[in-house]
């Protein structure tokens, strides 16, 4: 539907912009890889929660936006994070500490929303004792699943999460 302007002339309605993001997201990693930039595959999720907090903040404040714009840039810092500095053994606590950090970030946007805080504080906790108890919480063979599946539950969100204008 159109809405009016000022003089009654019908303005054609703004378009989503997550769509447009998404591809250009897409694009910028592949161009960083292309010119060799390291750990581009990182910028890949860092560049899709981009796209999903840029939809966020321009459109409609839709908190389905929200969720997973803080989780793939939580992801993808706590991928880059360990690969620019070689990082070695604190690869997992900061993987585990960048996702825990941007669950709590969701909650400080949208602070009546507090069930991000249900799977932050486990993943600090694995965070904190990787790093200072050099304990793995997450057995060594479980750890290739984290990735994928925490990608899963997202998109199952976007899936279940009604949207709102």
């Amino acid at each position: 539907m159109a809405s009016t302007g000022a003089a009654g002339t019908a303005r054609p309605r703004r378009r989503g912009v997550l769509g447009g993001l998404v591809v250009f997201a897409i694009g910028l990693a592949f161009l960083l890889q292309a010119v060799g930039f390291p750990a581009a595959s990182s910028f890949l999720f860092i560049a899709l929660g981009g796209a999903f907090a840029a939809a966020y903040v321009l459109g409609y404040r839709q908190y389905v936006y929200l969720v997973p714009g803080a989780v793939l840039i939580g992801l993808g810092v706590g991928l880059l994070l360990p690969s620019i500095f070689s990082l070695g053994q604190y690869a997992a606590p900061i993987f585990f500490g960048a996702l825990a950090a941007a669950l709590v970030c969701v909650t400080l946007l949208a602070p009546d929303r507090r069930w991000p805080l249900i799977p932050a504080v486990p993943l600090a906790v694995i965070a904190i004792a990787g790093v200072f108890g050099r304990v793995d919480l997450v057995p060594v063979v479980a750890q290739p699943f984290i990735l994928p599946l925490v990608l899963m539950l997202v998109g199952a969100y976007l899936l279940v999460e009604p949207s709102s204008r």
